[in-house]
């Protein structure tokens, strides 16, 4: 009995290792296909958002 305990107390250690070594490998391999940073347009435009403007406004700072 003594021995069946100690094989799965083994068997789980080494299984958890693997997996930890097994997911620190997918996660470096996740970070090195991560795309580099996109420069940010000229001016004042946005990267992810383009102004709308409503007719007849005169400018973003127009207020009524």
């Amino acid at each position: 009995m003594d021995t069946l305990l100690s094989t799965i107390i083994l068997v789980t250690f080494l299984v958890t290792i693997i997996m930890a070594i097994g997911s620190y490998a997918a996660y470096k391999l996740r970070e090195s296909r991560r795309p580099g940073i996109e420069e940010p347009p000229p001016g004042d435009e946005s990267l992810y958002y383009e102004r709308i403007l409503v007719e007849g406004e005169d400018g973003p700072d127009r207020r009524e």
